[in-house]
């Protein structure tokens, strides 16, 4: 059975915008099923004007709205309803997180809105992020910021009443049980597809020589990769420390690859390598294309997450290296849902804490065997399977959202 869907994100610009990106790939593959799928980013900062057009991605050309920022609400709201009728989807899906559809996270008026869009579609909300104060040690100033979030999310959920609910990390899962909102897991997938190759001939070994002072033998060396965007509450030296006896005992030389969107600037390279000095070396690889990524994410030899171990499950980052076949190490541990149900750490034999990596007796290598059935494929097959089986008339909606009409 043919389903037509509307997504709806903040952003659709590439590369600039994970939700968006997260969205355009998810679209392409319905798309290549046999099921059109178009994208509408409502609060778009990276544009001036409305545009309208088509976006690639592996191969796949995707049909977009693209909605500045800088217009009005209301104006919005009459070109996406006028689109959207012009497609007539089957499915609106909500690809939500509250700071992409107001810089401070606090659109009040963002279900009333989205409610008017189209009456006869039906919705799926999927939550990549809730509201801020969730964790046990969250400032006083999140807590009521985000008591503030939440009734916006209440407010969108009773208004749009939606039959499917979706979320990624099993922590989110338990928020939204609390408030009566029944979501399923779905997978995080990577927004780096998969592209054969390796980046060291040309890419990496010259930025490696350029900081050890000559050509190395890849063979001498055990690259750590770290990709994305670096939290302050991230102890590169823990990590370091961690990695380093293990690395020593099969005498390799610990290099830690900086790559993708990354706050890790110069001056913060140049003062990380003064730290390290003597124990590893420090390569920032930059912003790359997405093949170039993958590449990267092929030559390297193990990962490390900068996201703490119970919510990893939403990080983009750990989803692109474990689809890539890496193993991570993931030396946070400093966040916990605020609750006495806070469910457990996520545990997998590819997700190593400090000390179950001491234990080791060999070194972690990439998984050699690409990828079958990677993450969006599996992601689409539970999307559609969901949407399939969801009778055509919501009925009694507490069964689908935990939402009373």
């Amino acid at each position: 059975m043919q389903m037509k869907t509307a997504f709806l994100c903040g952003s659709l610009e590439p590369g600039r915008d994970g939700v968006g990106d997260y969205t355009r790939r998810l679209a392409g593959e319905l798309i290549r099923r046999g099921h059109p799928s178009v994208a509408v980013a409502l609060n778009d900062p990276h544009i001036a004007e409305t545009g309208f057009g088509s976006q690639e991605i592996e191969g796949t050309s995707v049909s977009v709205l693209r909605l500045p920022g800088a217009v009005p609400w209301g104006k919005r709201m009459i070109e996406s309803r006028n689109w959207a009728g012009g497609f007539n989807p089957d499915w609106l899906s909500l690809q939500f997180v509250p700071f992409g559809f107001h810089r401070k996270g606090l659109y009040f008026g963002l279900g009333r809105n989205l409610a008017r869009i189209n009456a006869k579609a039906s919705w799926h909300v999927m939550f990549h992020e809730l509201w801020l104060g969730l964790g046990e040690k969250s400032r006083v100033k999140h807590r009521v910021w985000g008591a503030l979030q939440r009734l916006i999310v209440m407010d969108l959920m009773s208004r749009l009443r939606p039959r499917i609910v979706h979320t990624q990390a099993e922590t989110y899962r338990v928020v939204l049980k609390r408030e009566k909102i029944a979501a399923s897991i779905l997978p995080l997938f990577s927004n780096i597809p998969y592209m054969e190759g390796d980046a060291w001939d040309g890419l990496l070994e010259p930025l490696v020589a350029a900081v050890v002072g000559r050509h190395p033998d890849r063979t001498e060396l055990y690259l750590a990769g770290v990709l994305g965007m670096v939290a302050p509450e991230w102890n590169a030296e823990r990590a370091v420390a961690t990695l380093l006896p293990l690395v020593q005992r099969f005498h390799k030389r610990l290099v830690l690859v900086f790559f993708g969107k990354s706050n890790m600037n110069l001056v913060a390279v140049n003062e990380l390598r003064l730290t390290l000095r003597n124990r590893a070396d420090v390569v920032a690889a930059g912003e790359r294309t997405s093949s170039e990524m993958s590449k990267i994410l092929q030559t390297l030899d193990i990962g490390i997450a900068t996201t703490p171990r119970q919510v990893i499950q939403k990080s983009g980052s750990a989803a692109a290296m474990l689809e890539h076949g890496l193993t991570l190490l993931v030396i946070r541990d400093d966040w916990r849902l605020r609750g006495p149900d806070a469910p457990p750490e996520e545990k997998s034999r590819r997700l190593l804490s400090p000390g179950e990596f001491a234990v080791l007796k060999t070194l972690p290598a990439r998984d050699l065997q690409r990828p079958g059935n990677t993450g969006v494929k599996r992601v689409a097959d539970q999307m559609l399977e969901a949407m399939e089986s969801t009778p055509e008339y919501p009925g009694n909606l507490m069964s689908a959202s935990g939402v009373h009409a």
